[in-house]
């Protein structure tokens, strides 16, 4: 038979794993949120290093076409 001392054992062990887990998966997610920032960064550089060389080859053969 299962007394209530038993059943609150278990209760608080599950609560324990459980409190164990979230504070688990609230350090990852910290770390995904750190390396999702990263990411983010990192292509804005891409993008905006692209878009620097569009504009720097526009005015390359706008000058080119206009001193000719």
């Amino acid at each position: 038979m299962t007394t209530s001392s038993d059943r609150l054992d278990r209760i608080e062990a599950l609560v324990e794993r459980n409190s164990e887990a979230i504070q688990q998966l609230t350090e990852e997610t910290k770390e995904l949120k750190i390396r999702f920032a990263a990411y983010q960064q990192a292509s804005q550089w891409v993008v905006n290093l692209a878009f620097g060389l569009l504009a720097t080859a526009t005015i390359t053969t706008i000058v080119t076409a206009v001193v000719k």
